[in-house]
């Protein structure tokens, strides 16, 4: 068994990820939620709620040959809550998050714009800031008198 290490250059010929190119999370922030429950309430009754999400991902161009290289992940999510038995009674809501991620310094787009590009480097930055949102999401419906337990918090 060879115990040798592998350099950084051989780390990235070989697909494998490298410390020094993973971004770290530095902002995440609600940018819309908008909904509406005017359904009057009589006691605990039971709602379906359908949950529908939009995840765009990007590279965001900074000025300046210092400034540090960040991603960008949008998430959009509408919540379609209706009463069980009587679909015409529903509402919707609407919510939009942003997630910024800074990566060191001297990395640049050329060598993250392939690996954006793939699934797994994907799930990396979806997964840090996607429970963040839906977190966020359930205590906002939670707290307009649905009962959002059952949608999800991870991917």
């Amino acid at each position: 068994m060879d115990n040798t290490a592998l350099s950084l250059t051989d780390a990235d010929d070989k697909g494998m990820e490298v410390t020094e190119l993973r971004p770290k999370l530095v902002s995440f922030r609600v940018t819309a939620f908008h909904g509406e429950n005017r359904a009057v309430s009589i006691g605990n009754e039971p709602w379906n709620i359908e949950l529908t999400q939009a995840v765009e991902l990007g590279l965001v161009a900074t000025e300046g040959d210092l400034a540090p290289l960040l991603a960008l992940v949008k998430f959009d999510l509408q919540a379609t809550a209706s009463k069980i038995g009587d679909v015409s009674e529903y509402t919707q809501f609407q919510a939009s998050y942003e997630a910024r991620f800074e990566y060191p310094p001297r990395v640049t787009e050329e060598k993250i714009r392939p690996r954006l590009d793939q699934e797994p480097y994907q799930y990396l930055l979806v997964s840090q800031a996607f429970p963040l949102a839906m977190t966020h999401f359930q205590r906002e419906l939670q707290s307009m008198g649905f009962d959002a337990r059952s949608l999800p918090i991870g991917l």
